[in-house]
């Protein structure tokens, strides 16, 4: 594969090696539109042609024509960029070349950082609003930490907004389409006086869920959104302020799944308990028992200042303070049955952001910045997990009364176990501290080659407090070996807790037959300090039939340790220098290329979910202070669970920081018909941050490395034979492979889950493919214009494809997604400011899943969310 994607890209360098000779054939031609785009992607306006950075640019008239409403849409047709949005609708992760995590862990930061109007938004909630008085979105592809201050270890989607204008104006526009959908946006902008312009826009979208409920609480994938956006301009003779005020609401039944393998347990809740599960091959039919809630309220305030100095410098102060609050009460189970009563999770975040910058040239040769910003966030996340009225009904048929059982032996009355109202609730908090120094030069050694160097500083601090823990889910709490083997050996006047007691047992001769028989075989394994006595195949205690209850996934909240305490201090301390070199060469006045090399960074993040652990390492220093599952939810100093006592909790606390390196040539060059932009790079991904859902809770863990070769590109072509034509292609080939992941989440009981001889959901994927990244991903346009005496006319399609791969690798391997959409619209726009449009995406109701899980609680089953369905719609709009 590797071969062949540098096979490509040497095919693609050697046929734009040839452009520049037809850009000096057709001499004094205007140059295409593409010349005149201006990107900030190095912080400093420059041309989309003379950027030395792999970016990808949207206009507003892009966004308009292809129908592109929020965010997530961008991906339609940025084949670098895809957004996969799980089971709630601010639940989404933004993933660039391949890299991206964040997937409903509130302590998991992304690695993609999202800003608009130069303000960072820290949460994937808070950029997924309707895009209204957009001016552009660029997509800055592969690490860009050195100048943008957080979170952008894998690239910046960069969200730019118009700015006031001093002559009056404005947009009206109103869209229907199928599902009941209606969206109305507004804009005006004006002069308050010769210094002062003001800009006002919003937007309400609403459609109903394309998505059958066959339960309670209405169906699901709705809208219901509105997004305001005031701004103030300030024009001085040296100076320039700019005001935005924003607030947008989300409040939306989200994400409808389909039950893609059905297991033992999707029987017993259909036929025994005459429940209903969600459906699956694409019916976009689901069971759920009550309303899914799911709030989003995002507001925030940013001003930006600057100053000319004159002597070609700039000073700049951008200033902001946002709010974000998430709240979600979502029906986790996926049934018609009352399985998870309550399942809500709550996130209140501040933020303060401040960066100042410094740009200038000095004698014509050198153009510096330099730069400072901090980041400050404090968050408030409360979480609770509740069985409903049908758990133990539902735990006890699929046990045959094993659960109920166990009670009066145990010592706990009878209906104690998965009682309506048991689970665990917390309220965890994070305080996020972030400085960082940066500056880029970039030396013009000729009139035609510079050099840039640029290099950052961070220093994060991260302070957890996560020690408000209620919990009444006894079961969780077990130790099937403890008691199992306990039980056995006390009859034989063996204290199981004393390990020197079993440990003698165990190895002496003429108790060893007795010990064999007690276990059910007598090639066996015991660690004489804890007593645990393994099975040398498959590394768990044989002839334990308590065991059953841990293999069908019936403990998924347990014993949770609250911390800080005195072996965690519950910070990290972090700090890095990345970095970016690159030379660029321009061989023609239309024709560029460069050679860079790149380091990103992202800080540490916390496991901030009901599954978080302590580090394997703390665990016997906590259990010697007394402190391990202090929660005393057994009433006892100390609680270790199965998972525990077998050594596979599978979870790290924190995962340490995430770097990219990333070695990545590039080529663009105009021409009078077209243009065309090459990158190949050389990723590198060390420790990366990896939060995954296993159906029972969330495994975190670093990757050791992960590398990617691969090559993208953009073009443009403009015919001359065929005036108003347009056609644009892009895409991306990609090989990408875990080059070291040992304690992987895989599919429990699959081959690299057992390799390891221990069935425990976790595997070794050093060597093999990423699941998700697809070999080939890429986009194709054709727009065409043609003026009339009343207006313009225009018809455009896109294609969307990417190659087939498998979905995730905690998912079965037949689970895959494979993507072949056509989206189309055509319209007019008539001299008088009257525009119509009508569209339709995913037109030929293409079906393949963005993302899936391992479904709740029901152990062989796997559920997944498909794409959105064919929509259409008509949209008219008014220019004033």
């Amino acid at each position: 594969m590797k071969k062949n994607l540098l096979l490509a890209s040497s095919m693609l360098v050697a046929a734009s090696f040839g452009a520049p000779a037809m850009a000096q054939e057709a001499e004094g031609a205007d140059p295409v539109q593409r010349d005149t785009i201006i990107v900030t992607a190095t912080k400093r306006e420059q041309t989309l042609q003379e950027v030395p950075v792999a970016v990808s640019v949207v206009q507003a008239e892009t966004l308009e024509t292809a129908q592109i409403v929020d965010a997530i849409d961008l991906q339609s047709i940025v084949p670098s960029l895809r957004v996969s949005q799980l089971e709630r609708t601010s639940n989404a992760t933004f993933i660039i070349r391949g890299q991206g995590n964040g997937a409903n862990n509130p302590g998991i930061e992304p690695s993609v950082a999202v800003y608009i109007d130069g303000v960072f938004r820290p949460r994937a909630g808070s950029a997924l609003s309707d895009l209204i008085g957009l001016e552009r979105v660029e997509v800055l592809r592969g690490p860009q930490s050195t100048l943008f201050g957080k979170n952008a270890s894998a690239g910046v989607v960069n969200i730019v907004t118009q700015q006031p204008q001093f002559d009056f104006g404005g947009t009206a526009e109103v869209t229907v389409g199928n599902f009941g959908a209606s969206i109305f946006k507004v804009g005006v902008t004006g002069p308050i006086s010769d210094n002062l312009a003001f800009s006002l826009s919003g937007s309400v979208n609403q459609r109903d869920g394309y998505y059958e409920n066959v339960g309670n609480g209405g169906d699901f994938n709705d809208r219901n959104r509105w997004a305001l956006r005031g701004q103030l301009l300030y024009v001085g003779e040296n100076f320039e302020a700019r005001l935005i005020v924003d607030a947008d609401e989300i409040d939306e039944q989200c994400c409808g799944t389909d039950r893609v393998i059905d297991g033992a347990a999707g029987g017993a809740i259909r036929g025994l308990l005459g429940g209903l599960t969600s459906e699956g091959n694409f019916a976009y039919t689901m069971a759920s028992d009550f309303a899914n809630e799911n709030q989003v309220e995002n507001t925030g305030i940013s001003l930006q200042l600057d100053w000319d100095l004159g002597e070609n410098a700039t000073f700049s102060s951008i200033t902001s303070l946002r709010r974000y609050d998430d709240f979600v009460d979502y029906e986790g189970d996926f049934t018609t049955l009352s399985l998870l009563g309550e399942n809500v999770r709550a996130l209140d975040t501040q933020t303060f952001t401040q960066e100042f910058r410094l740009a200038g040239t000095w004698n014509d040769r050198v153009d510096y910045l330099f730069g400072a910003y901090f980041y400050d966030e404090d968050m408030v996340a409360d979480d609770s997990r509740i069985y409903g009225t049908d758990t133990r009904a539902y735990v006890d048929i699929l046990t045959g009364g094993g659960v109920s059982a166990l009670e009066a032996p145990l010592g706990f009355a009878p209906g104690t176990f998965f009682a309506p109202g048991g689970g665990t609730r917390f309220t965890a908090e994070q305080n996020d501290s972030q400085f960082q120094l940066f500056s880029q030069f970039d030396f013009n050694l000729t009139d035609r080659l510079v050099l840039t160097a640029g290099i950052a500083y961070f220093e994060a601090e991260k302070e957890v407090d996560f020690t408000n823990v209620i919990r009444t889910n006894p079961f969780s709490d077990l130790n099937f070996v403890e008691i199992y083997v306990g039980q056995a050996l006390g009859g034989f006047g063996v204290d199981p807790t004393d390990p020197a007691q079993v440990g003698a047992f165990a190895t002496n001769p003429a108790t060893a037959p007795i010990f064999g028989a007690i276990i059910g075989a007598s090639t066996t394994f015991v660690d004489p300090t804890t007593g645990i006595v393994n099975d040398p195949v498959t590394g768990l205690p044989v002839a334990n039939p308590l065991l059953d209850f841990f293999a069908l996934g019936l403990q998924p909240l347990g014993a949770l340790t609250p911390f800080p305490n005195s072996v965690e201090n519950g910070r990290t301390n972090d700090s890095d220098t990345p970095y970016t070199l690159r030379l660029a060469y321009d061989a023609t006045d239309r024709t560029n290329v460069y050679a860079s090399y790149s380091r990103g960074y992202k800080a540490s993040s916390w496991n901030l979910t009901p599954d978080t652990r302590p580090n394997t390492a703390d665990v016997a220093a906590l259990r010697a202070s007394g402190e391990l599952a202090a929660d005393n939810a057994l009433g006892l100093p100390t609680v270790v669970n199965t998972a525990e006592a077998l050594g596979v909790a599978g979870n790290q606390r924190f995962a340490r920081p995430e770097i990219t390196t990333t070695l990545e040539f590039g080529f663009k060059t105009r021409f009078s018909w077209g243009s065309l932009d090459l990158a190949v790079f050389d990723q590198t991904v060390e420790d990366f941050q990896s939060s995954v859902f296993q159906g029972a809770g969330f495994a975190v863990i670093n990757a050791g490395e992960q590398s990617s070769l691969g090559v993208e590109f953009d073009s443009t072509i403009t015919p001359p034979s065929i005036p108003g034509l347009t056609l644009t292609l892009s895409g991306i080939w990609m090989d990408a492979e875990y080059d070291d992941f040992t304690g992987a989440p895989v599919v429990s009981g699959s081959a690299v889950d057992v390799a390891d001889g221990v069935v425990d959901g976790t595997g070794d994927l050093s060597g093999q493919k990423v699941a998700g990244i697809p070999d080939f991903a890429g986009s194709f346009a054709i727009e065409y214009r043609r003026d009339f005496d009343f207006g313009e006319g225009f018809v455009r399609g896109d294609y969307q494809y990417e190659s087939d791969v498998r979905l995730l690798e905690n998912l079965p391997e037949s689970i895959t997604r494979e993507v072949n959409t056509i989206n189309a619209s055509v319209g007019v726009n008539l001299n008088n400011g009257l525009e119509a449009l009508v569209w339709a995406r995913n037109l030929n109701e293409d079906e393949y899943y963005t993302s899936g899980f391992p479904t709740t609680l029901q152990a062989g089953s796997f559920s997944a969310y498909p794409n959105q369905p064919r929509t259409y719609g008509l949209t008219v709009r008014s220019r004033f």
